[in-house]
């Protein structure tokens, strides 16, 4: 591509990326060879349709004629007569974007933008009137300003800094903490590679980290996503027991749970969805915002209340926070298992609604791949990474869909209901599970087996495989996520391994330390360790923002970027840290403001929630 900055230090410049396919009148052996090449679309980018970005005045000036200096005939008869000259091939112009300099756009507000810029002043004025009341009245026994002091950001952030979680009851699950930290990173990881599959500098280089044994376990990271959507079925299957228990159950509390759990939800999501589409607009500037950060804005411009009313995810050719189709889907699964728990309250087993949901929650993605013909999962093609969201038919049909991820969600239930029926039995009883506990050694490496498996051998250099191992491999891949996920949880919460019997005390005194006990504690140090706390309860806010961060970048990028795995490395490295970063003032003055509103309209909400959330 041409010096993006340079050609347009001219005012009279123009700078055009233009997407165009390769074309031949007659036979070519050079575009035969390149056709064949791309086929294999799984590893290799397609060098039949390319992207070139061309400064008009430097490159093109000659061909202008009697034409519009960006009009698609200049621009071809500008590249046909290179190609035609260097390679012996055409082609054929499919879209152009063009920039002028900066001044020379306008920047035209409208009610909308008017709107998100006043209640982004509110939220902010509330939080200033908030700690300032907080500040004044510190010294009181008495603050009876419950409303303002939600929005004291020295409240917020005790609470978000808090290593300690509220009530005994709750800090049994600190584990949770650890696994969305962990999970949250592994979600970025995947995310990072997009802008470097659409604008590397390295293309093959790209393509021989397909074939690489190391990378085929991250090629197969959006299968982790699984884990949120178990531990979302575990604590409302937990907390609704709960409820059940200390309250009533009326008319209203189906829908009050639902309005709730979306008033929890949505103020950080639809913060970061009005700024994407309205005032992200006014940040154009580099040659790739078009196929970047522009689709995204012209989608959520057109189509935000689908995001608003969590339906997203069904909607075909969606671009507008395509990252969030896992919150609509959690959101739809959260409806679902609530009424769920409605009916469960009434049946001694569980087993009878739980079971029949499982086996129709397996079968679901695999009847989509059978019929679909679709593939196995989702599989990240750096050929179709700039359509990704729009077109690809997997990711629509099966990976962003609530009912195909039911499987997952429905195993979290399940163990929420298992925990409180072992919970309930003698410690006695308990115990027997504690010899299980090496088994929780073994969870961590055979999902990154099985992911190796899946990046491996659906990404390998080979014809596509039979309908009936893809069929398969989409049946069985989120349930096995999902219970190890589940195994996991249940066991680091039931802490089997400290489950001794007075016996294996006294024998143990004998002993300064076996490596046993090493191992049990190392694990438990490492998972409990209270420093996973603080960014667990930012993983929300993180997996929010982390995307729109990706985009953003991308579009002011002015050239290729270098796509060696030590930059890939730092980009994830700085990714992540900016994530957490920004995350901390959207969840002090947006998420946890709200979430203690909420609370305050609520007093009838059992306590046993505040510590962890079934959200992210």
């Amino acid at each position: 591509m041409d010096n993006y900055e340079g050609c347009l230090e001219n005012s009279t410049n123009r700078y055009c990326l233009v997407h165009f396919t390769l074309v031949s009148e007659e036979p070519n052996d050079l575009l035969c060879m390149i056709q064949e090449y791309s086929m294999k679309e799984t590893t290799r980018l397609n060098y039949t349709y390319l992207r070139y970005g061309l400064c008009l005045k430097h490159k093109c000036d000659n061909y202008k004629g009697d034409k519009s200096i960006t009009s698609r005939d200049h621009l071809g008869a500008c590249l046909n007569d290179t190609f035609l000259k260097n390679y012996g091939l055409k082609t054929m112009i499919t879209d152009v974007t063009c920039n002028a300099v900066q001044h020379e756009r306008l920047m035209n507000f409208d009610m909308g933008d008017v709107g998100v810029a006043s209640a982004l002043f509110l939220i902010v004025a509330l939080n200033i009137i908030g700690s300032i009341y907080d500040a004044c009245t510190i010294n009181e026994k008495h603050q009876d300003q419950k409303f303002l002091l939600c929005f004291s950001i020295r409240h917020n952030w005790k609470r978000l800094s808090s290593c300690t979680d509220a009530g005994d009851e709750m800090s049994r699950f600190q584990i949770l903490y650890s696994i969305r930290s962990l999970i949250i990173i592994g979600v970025i990881s995947s995310h990072v590679l997009l802008p470097f599959l659409l604008i590397g500098k390295e293309t093959k280089g790209m393509e021989d980290a397909y074939l690489n044994p190391i990378q085929a376990m991250f090629l197969s990271g959006p299968l982790l996503i699984q884990t949120y959507f178990v531990m979302s079925g575990f604590l409302l299957a937990y907390k609704m027991q709960i409820h059940f228990k200390r309250n009533n159950v009326n008319l209203f509390f189906l829908p009050r749970l639902i309005f709730f759990r979306w008033l929890r939800l949505t103020p950080p999501y639809a913060v970061l969805l009005a700024f994407m589409a309205t005032w992200l607009r006014f940040f154009k500037t580099g040659p790739f915002w078009e196929i970047s950060a522009g689709v995204e804005v012209a989608d959520c411009r057109n189509r935000w209340w689908f995001n608003v009313l969590y339906i997203n995810n069904y909607i075909y050719h969606s671009q507008c926070m395509p990252h969030s189709w896992y919150i609509a889907a959690d959101m739809q699964l959260y409806v679902l298992g609530a009424v769920l728990c409605l009916i469960l309250r009434y049946i001694k087993r569980p087993t009878r609604i739980l079971l029949p949901l499982f086996l129709v929650g397996l079968l679901v993605p695999a009847v989509h791949t059978y019929l679909q013909d679709l593939d196995p999962m989702l599989l990240l093609k750096p050929t179709g990474c700039g359509t990704f969201f729009d077109s690809d038919k997997t990711y629509n049909e099966v990976y962003k869909r609530g009912h195909t991820n039911m499987v997952s969600f429905i195993i979290g239930l399940s163990t929420g209901y298992i925990l409180m029926n072992i919970w309930k039995a003698k410690v006695e009883s308990i115990k027997r599970y504690k010899k299980y506990f090496f088994l929780l050694w073994f969870i961590i490496p055979i999902g990154a087996v099985f992911m190796y498996i899946g990046g491996s051998v659906f990404y390998r250099d080979a014809p596509r495989d039979s309908i009936y191992v893809r069929t398969m491999f989409a049946m069985i891949s989120r349930p096995f996520m999902g219970f190890l996920a589940g195994f996991f949880m249940l066991g680091m919460i039931l802490k089997i391994e400290s489950l001794k019997i007075k016996e294996d005390i006294l024998k143990d005194r004998s002993i300064i330390r076996t490596w046993r006990h090493r191992a049990k504690d190392f694990l438990r140090v490492i998972m409990n360790w209270d420093g996973w706390m603080i960014p667990g309860k930012l993983s929300y806010c993180v997996y929010l923002i982390h995307f729109p961060i990706i985009r953003i970048t991308t579009s002011v990028i002015t050239t290729l970027i270098p796509s060696s795995p030590l930059y890939i490395i730092a980009a994830l490295i700085v990714l992540t840290v900016v994530s957490f970063i920004l995350a901390v003032p959207i969840s002090l003055m947006v998420e946890i403001p709200f979430i203690r509103l909420i609370k305050e309209f609520s007093k009838k909400t059992p306590k046993s929630g505040d510590g962890i959330n079934t959200r992210l």
